[in-house]
Order: C-alpha cells, then structure tokens, then sequence
C-alpha cells in the first residue's frame, strides 16, 4: 500500500487532501495477450506494427527480457492464477478437460480475503467452466465479463462451446456473471454484443471498472474521512485477457479467423504484401488501443497503479513472429515459452523507467510478486498441497536487481506424462543454459515482414471485407499454411543462451559440458518426481459427458454457453464391460471369496484382463451377496 498525508490532493483528488494519512492500495492491471510474439510489437520490431501505447509504456516502465510461459495458453493461466509451474498444478500439456484443482487458492481470493481488494476478470478464462465452481466468480473474482473457452469463434459474433463437443454453430459463450460465490449470478451476457469487437468490449469493461473504482474511493474518502481505516480503502485488481491476437475459432467462415476492422487495416498496413500480417498487424494495432485506453483511465484515476502485461506463449508461427528466438507456441524452444512482459504504471520509480531488466522470471512469478510485493500482503501459510514455486520480483524489478530465480523447469517427464503418452520432452534453464532431452518442436525463425515502398490493395491474399450481411467494417483473413521443421533434440541439446539466443549451436556431447547435462539432466528428475495428478476434475467419464450434454441442451435452447450445476452429481460407478465381466469370473469367481471385498479386489489386481481399476471395484462390491 501506498500512504499519503499533506500532499494528498497532489497524489490522488482535492476531496482528499487531509493531514490525515490514508494507505491506498494499489490499483493492479493484470493484462494477457493471447498468442503475441516476440517480435510482433512496435517496441520490438522497429515499427514494424503501430503500437504507439505499448511503446510509450515500454519507455515509462520496466521491460523484461527473460520472461517464461508454457507454450500454449492454458497451462500458463493456471501458472499465473496458482504461483505453480503449469505442471506443478497438473496442467502437463491442454487437453481440454482440464481445471485448476479446487484446494489451491488463486490470487484473487488471497487479495480478496486477506488484502480488501474487488477482484475483477475480464476477457479469456479456460481454467475449467463445466460447473459453476470453477468459473470466476467461484474462484475468488467479484465478477467475470468474458467467455469461458480457448477462442471465439468470431471477434464480432461471440460463439463458442465446450471445447467444440457442442454443435450450436452460434451459442454465445459471452458471461457477465457477477457476485463471489452467487451461484445465481453465473448469468450470460446481453445478446446486444453481438457485432461489437471484442476488444473494445472488453477495453470498455475494464475502464468503466477503473472509474467506478476511482468515484467510490473519492465518495467513501470524503464523506468518512474521520473515521475510516485504512483496511476499509478497498483496492482494485483487474485481470484483463484479451484475445488478440489469438485466431478465432471457426476457420472455416467467411475471409478466415485473422480479424480486425478495415479501417486499421487501411490506416497503418497499406504498405504490407500480405493479407495475414495486414491482419495480423491490425490486430496488434487494436490490442494497443485498449492497453492505450486503460492507461489514459488508470492515469485519469490518479491512484498509485501497475499495470502488468505479458504473452500467455509464444506466437503461433502461422501468423505471429518471435524473431531472433527459435520456434513458436506448441514448441519448447524459446520462441514458444520466452514472451513479451513488461511493467509500467505510477509506482515505477523514475529511476527505472524506460529500464530493461534482464533477469529470470516466469509466470509462476506473479502470484507472490502481486501479493507479498505490489500490494504488500503476508502470503497465507497454506495455498494447496503443492508449495508455491513463483518467487517475489517486485523487489529486483524496482531497483534494477538480480533476479533472485536461478531456473525455470519448462516441462517434466514423469508416470503421469506417461500414462497419458504425452511426447513433450524434459525441459529446463538454468543460468546460462537450456537442455531439452527430446524433441521441441518446429525450429522455424521468423521475423515480422518489412512493409512494402507502395501500397497494396487488401484482398489480393484472400482476404475478405464484410463477409456477412450487413457488415460495413469487418475485415478477416486466412492464417499462413508453412511446412513445420523438425527440430529434434535425441537424446539431447544443451544451449548457452547467453551468447546462442536463438539456439543455433547444440552443445550437448561435448565433453567440456558433460558436467552441465548431468546437472540439469539431475534437477529435471527431481522435480519430476514432485509432479501432482492431471488437473482433471472430471476422472469420470460418465460425469463429464453428463455435464457437458446439459449445457449442450442448455445452449441449444437459448443460444446460451454456460454451466448448469454448481457442483458436479457424485460418479457413477461404471458397469464392467462383458469383456472385462467375462475375465473375472473366469479367474476371480465371486463365489470363491466368502463374502470377503479385499480378497477379491486383490485377486482382480492379479488378473487385471482388459478391466479399468473402477471396473474390478464394482465387480468385486457384488461379492458380499455371495457365499463359497
């Protein structure tokens, strides 16, 4: 928190200035873009891409150069929700059914209950939605404007579905659920933003909350001053996820799932050959006005505030650009796990703005740098059954510190990766070096194209203006089909990223880092064995498909995604199939054990046939109807 006295008016409003000292909370931007590379914004590109906003808060903040995600989106969310690494927490890889287990507390909840703060999320959720105890306003958010999937199916026309297992081609998954733990308040957006941009829907949201804030304290402060205590000054916290530049979901519609209207597109990208990164530009172009508006209303607030913003992965290669780093999102190499951060806002000592800091993060990180550091709360003692393996940055960021992470574990191999036949490899940094003790993926690099001397109509790569009736400014295009590059690491490939940022020399085998390899080779194993179940809170089939067919019929009857039931029914015990029946009383007749449960079970363990361990338990439950 941030105490004022004397100078008051100066730091936060007239109607404040007062000898008496408040401690303000800091407001907390929290922002995610979805899919953004490397080299995709201005900053990072020349000037490649129009990203005037991004730009000026890179040189009034803090940019970080060695920041860590997963490589693909949800299992970074779940990092950055739980201070976990993605495996940490159960999410090994994003299958679609995962959800971030009940027992661990996310950072709203903390800021909520133990620092007074109104916790708010705004735009992409995707860390479990098939019943209302998983979606936001259960797991610690006041409210929850935004949709609960991986992508819309349109930046206009807001559909989605259960991870495409329902056929409603145009159910919206559009939420504007409000009230912690209202299982009522689970409620779905006014069909009105339908033909909005979602950007500007979500930017809208985002604002409209940051002034509400700001009125309230300035109501609350000026009418209580007398008698209010700092702890009733409530803070904000704004977790803003926007998706751009993601592609829509369905690609197979009109133009393609590149997005954004035409008129950004003919305003800063004339000059660029291709459709897909004219689109690809404007997307970027719309994200940097919404991170412009919601700076301008943070700025207006006059609060003490930090915006964060970050990449959930790297760029997907098929229209977002990472250069000079290797690979994009679904890859391991640093194009699909190092992303764009940095952080700006008014607390940013004038020391370090416009600073870049180099040391190691990761998105674990969040989780106790937002709370032991920006709003300056005790970490509670237990947050879930796994301890937290984010650090505290604030300090190192502010004054320009080491980074008091000396590693990041990327990925591990363990029996649970194994079961489910997961080929990622083992990854790790550590210092100066990468190991990856397999394959990685794609090791394409590619570089944001140079715009042209002339310009170049849109359209003559396929893409499409006003696809649909009645549109008047809605531009699409299609992705880039390239061919993927193998980039296998069998049986290893060690890396100094401190002088190969792009990954180019493989020092694996050379005698001189065989000490190197066995060292990291070592703590990969170690933390492998620390590894939790799969995040599935649905083990039961059968629960899962009844769930799912409930909001499928729920969104079939009023166009509508959104979960049905607070809590999942108890499972169901699966009846043994007749190939597993037939293997059992073969070789573990009921009759043969007296009655006896365990007798039988252990015989079913014994002569496990074809039959899931659910199956031999209710077989054998049948036991005590029976007699030798």
């Amino acid at each position: 928190m941030t105490s004022f006295s004397g100078a008051v008016c100066q730091a936060i409003a007239v109607s404040l200035c007062t000898s008496v000292v408040y401690a303000v909370p800091t407001t907390i931007v929290h922002l995610v873009a979805d899919d953004l590379g490397y080299n995709d914004m201005g900053f990072m590109n020349g000037g490649k891409t129009y990203t005037p906003n991004a730009d000026q808060m890179v040189s009034e903040g803090i940019r970080m150069t060695s920041y860590h995600t997963y490589k693909v989106c949800s299992p970074t969310r779940a990092s950055l929700m739980t201070g976990r690494y993605p495996w940490g927490v159960g999410y090994y890889e994003m299958h679609g059914d995962e959800a971030v287990p009940l027992h661990t507390m996310m950072l709203p909840l903390i800021l909520k209950e133990h620092g007074n703060y109104e916790t708010h999320a705004i735009g992409k959720w995707n860390l479990g939605a098939n019943t209302k105890e998983y979606t936001p306003t259960f797991r610690g958010f006041d409210s929850f404007f935004g949709y609960y999937n991986a992508a819309l199916r349109d930046y206009w026309y807001h559909g989605g579905g259960v991870q495409g297992k329902c056929d409603v081609m145009n159910a919206t998954d559009l939420s504007n659920s409000t009230g912690y733990m209202d299982a009522d308040g689970v409620q779905h957006a006014d069909s009105r933003v339908n033909g909005t941009y979602d950007q500007e829907l979500f930017t809208t949201e985002a604002v409209r909350l940051i002034n509400q804030h700001s009125a309230a304290l300035r109501h609350d402060t000026s009418i209580n001053m007398k008698n209010m205590d700092s702890t009733q000054i409530n803070g904000l916290y704004i977790y803003l996820a926007y998706q751009n530049v993601h592609l829509a979901s369905n690609k197979i519609q009109a133009g393609g799932p590149m997005q954004a209207p035409c008129t950004t597109v003919d305003t800063h990208y004339m000059n660029m050959e291709n459709d897909t990164y004219k689109l690809q530009g404007a997307m970027l172009t719309e994200l940097d006005y919404g991170l412009g508006n919601v700076s301008a209303a943070l700025k207006a607030a006059d609060i003490p505030y930090v915006l964060i913003l970050v990449s959930d992965n790297g760029g997907p290669l098929d229209h977002s650009t990472n250069a000079p780093l290797r690979g994009g999102k679904h890859t391991f190499w640093d194009g699909g796990v190092r992303v764009v951060a940095f952080v700006t806002g008014s607390v940013v000592p004038p020391a370090q703005r416009g600073s870049v800091w180099t040391g190691l993060a990761h998105s674990s990180d969040w989780y106790p740098t937002i709370i032991s550091g920006i709003a300056n709360l005790s970490m509670p003692a237990t947050t879930g059954p796994r301890a937290v393996d984010g650090l505290n940055l604030w300090h190192a960021l502010l004054t320009n510190a080491s980074s008091p992470r000396t590693e990041v574990i990327h990925q591990v191999v363990n029996n649970y990766t194994l079961a489910e036949n997961l080929t990622d490899p083992a990854v790790i940094t550590m210092g100066r070096f990468k190991l990856i003790l397999g394959d990685p993926g794609d090791n394409r690099i590619i570089a944001f194209p140079a715009p042209l001397e002339h310009p170049v109509a849109f359209g003559q790569s396929g893409g499409i203006r006003n696809g649909y009736a009645g549109e008047t400014n809605n531009c699409r295009a299609k992705s880039i089909s390239g061919s993927v590059h193998s980039g296998d690491c069998t049986p290893g490939c060690l890396f100094d990223l401190s002088t190969d940022p792009s990954e180019t020399t493989n020092l694996y085998g050379r005698s001189e880092y065989a000490e190197t390899v066995l060292r990291l080779s070592s703590r990969l194993k170690e933390a492998a064995a620390t590894g939790p179940p799969w995040a599935n809170p649905y083990p039961d089939v059968a629960t899962k498909n009844a769930l799912v067919a409930e909001i499928c019929a729920y969104e079939a009857e009023t166009q509508y995604y959104e979960p049905q039931r607070v809590t999942a029914p108890p499972p169901t015990a699966p009846t043994p199939s007749p190939a597993c029946t037939l293997v059992l009383k073969q070789d573990c007749p009921l009759k043969k054990f007296g009655g006896d449960y365990d007798s039988c079970l252990a015989c079913t363990r014994e002569h496990p046939g074809p039959c899931l361990p659910e199956e031999r338990q209710e077989y054998c439950r049948d036991v005590a109807g029976t007699t030798a």
